[in-house]
């Protein structure tokens, strides 16, 4: 087995128990949250199964040196290693001088951690400059509010904020290791591979060995030595072959989705609809033009806009001539389901196989609709086809990848709470794009951002339900509609759409706007019964597992251990 600082190498038999005991391992391996429940799950475990014990300490490092001053994470490695000493003598000594360090904020610092929140809601950068020099640089408290900000200062795409804040902690000896192992974070997202491989050199690989080799073969991939980037991946899928996303991530580099062709451009229906966002949709529309559409023809719907909207479906009209671009003009907002609906009724449109949605406010690569293309394939009847999202400038933070049901039935609630009845598994939101959710597989819905759904899962399983007006949740209930007829969705994470605004879910502000998105989870909670909800999971559990463990015996056919 491969020998990694601080990194428990464990056997690949461990995944008999996990699917027996702990279904919704094959959801991932990411998610803070997620990766909480599987150590407590593998703690459970492991006197019974000992397999899970080298597990449950190497995921405890794993998580933690992703986010190192996460306290909760941190006390966890702390806790593995009391009671089975694995990590270094440098680790354990870093483990324990940050947990000194950071202690939860308190009194009136806590009383500003709303004030920090809503400059990074602002996006101003003087404000959020002038906040840090008051917490960051603290002589007392620096250490504690760097633990809170520093993931809001990578997301929030700065580069001198994120220098300013490391140049300005009045770091002890102690932790001088963990500021090189920021740095290198912050290089790695917003800086070229290169100068971000020389950061990742001075890292300490007796502290970040596991971190720093992941890191490493990203910036090799990224930077395209694809042959040295696989070979660190697999060294490190060598000792932890339980890390779901790592095995699906590599097998997809050894074995890439097929790039559709033309030909098959010729039956794609490239749709979109806006209402007063034209400078966005201008954009949009250009990105769209830029890339390579085949022979595809393209819908855009005015709903109802007051702006300068129709001035720019002219503009694209001219561009792309009366033979590939209609438009279609509504004298009021009708909301989005709606939208689509009326843009799927459109005889051109019904008349082709695929319906590719896109929002108006996204930057295509050029290959995005081949990719697409290209992985319609993995599946005889896929319902839908979507692809990674990310924010639309560096550091690209991640907004969605794959959604699934967690494997458990819901509970009944009391009669005065609302129902949770589906719970997506949402296993990347609000993270960074560390190249963890490359990978391809079938799942049970994927972003509306930028997703490609087959007519006949449209004749099917019916259009978008208007009931879910004006926005939020018509798109997972679409895909579950369509997964319950057969036709699942497939997810292309190779692709990577970058969206310019955050979901209408995540921009939820005033209580009008939280109130129509409680109001639409309602609806969806309250449409499936018991029966649906328990296909769904079945379905959904015997895909996840069927597909890892044929692409993790793959690799230990291919690598060994």
């Amino acid at each position: 087995m491969t020998e990694i600082a601080n990194l428990p190498s464990a056997d690949h038999a461990i995944f008999a128990p996990l699917k027996r005991h702990l279904p919704s391992w094959a959801l991932g391996s990411e998610a803070v949250l997620h990766q909480m429940g599987m150590m407590q799950g593998l703690s459970m475990l492991e006197d019974q199964n000992p397999e899970c014990t080298p597990a449950c300490n190497a995921l405890s490092h794993w998580a933690w040196s992703f986010e190192p001053m996460n306290r909760d994470l941190l006390q966890r490695q702390r806790d593995r290693h009391d009671s089975h000493a694995f990590l270094t003598s440098r680790g354990f000594a870093l483990s324990m001088a940050l947990a000194k360090a950071i202690p939860p904020l308190h009194g009136e610092d806590a009383d500003l951690i709303p004030t920090w929140e809503a400059i990074m809601s602002q996006n101003d950068a003087d404000l959020a400059l002038e906040f840090l020099q008051l917490s960051v640089a603290h002589p007392v408290v620096g250490m504690q509010w760097l633990a809170r900000c520093w993931r809001d200062l990578l997301l929030f795409g700065k580069r001198d904020l994120c220098e300013a804040a490391l140049n300005m902690a009045p770091w002890p000896e102690a932790l001088l290791s963990l500021r090189t192992r920021l740095h290198a974070e912050m290089v790695m997202h917003q800086a070229e591979p290169e100068e971000a491989l020389q950061a990742m050199e001075a890292v300490d690989d007796s502290i970040w060995a596991a971190w720093k080799l992941y890191c490493t073969a990203e910036l090799q991939l990224r930077s395209g030595q694809q042959g040295r980037g696989l070979a660190s991946l697999v060294r490190l899928w060598q000792a932890m072959p339980w890390h779901v996303n790592l095995t699906l991530m590599i097998f997809d580099l050894l074995h890439p989705s097929p790039v559709g062709t033309t030909e098959q451009t010729r039956n794609v229906a490239v749709l979109a609809y806006s209402w007063n966002k034209a400078d966005l949709l201008a954009r949009t529309l250009e990105s769209a033009e830029a890339s390579d559409l085949g022979d595809a023809r393209l819908f855009v719907l005015d709903n109802g806009s007051t702006d300068d909207t129709p001035s720019v479906l002219r503009t694209c009209k001219d561009r792309f001539g009366s033979d590939r671009f209609t438009a279609v003009t509504l004298p009021i907002n009708v909301g989005a389901p709606p939208a689509r609906n009326w843009l799927l009724s459109l005889p051109e449109v019904r008349s082709s196989k695929w319906a590719a949605f896109l929002d108006d406010d996204v930057v295509l690569p050029k290959d995005w609709l081949k990719k697409l293309l290209g992985a319609s394939q993995m599946h005889p009847s896929p319902g839908a086809v979507g692809c990674r999202i990310t924010a639309a400038v560096p550091p690209f933070g991640l907004q969605s990848a794959d959604f699934n049901l967690f494997p458990r039935m819901p509970e009944a609630r009391p009669k005065n709470e609302l129902p949770d009845r589906i719970r997506a598994f949402e296993n990347c939101s609000g993270g960074l794009d560390t190249g963890m959710f490359n990978y391809s597989r079938l799942c049970h819905s994927v972003s509306g951002c930028c997703h490609m759904i087959n007519m006949d899962a449209i004749n099917k399983a019916g259009p978008f339900d208007v009931r879910f007006n004006p926005s939020q949740f018509d798109d997972i209930d679409r895909d579950l509609r369509s997964c319950l007829a057969g036709m699942p969705s497939i997810y292309c994470g190779s692709l990577a759409v970058r969206h310019v605004q955050h979901s209408s879910l995540a921009r939820a502000r005033t209580a009008r706007q939280v109130g129509h998105v409680m109001g639409n989870k309602l609806k969806l909670d309250t449409k499936y019964s018991d029966t649906d909800i328990k296909r769904l999971i079945q379905w959904n559990m015997a895909a996840l597992w069927t597909d890892l463990e044929t692409k993790s015996n793959a690799l230990l056919d291919k690598f060994g251990q």
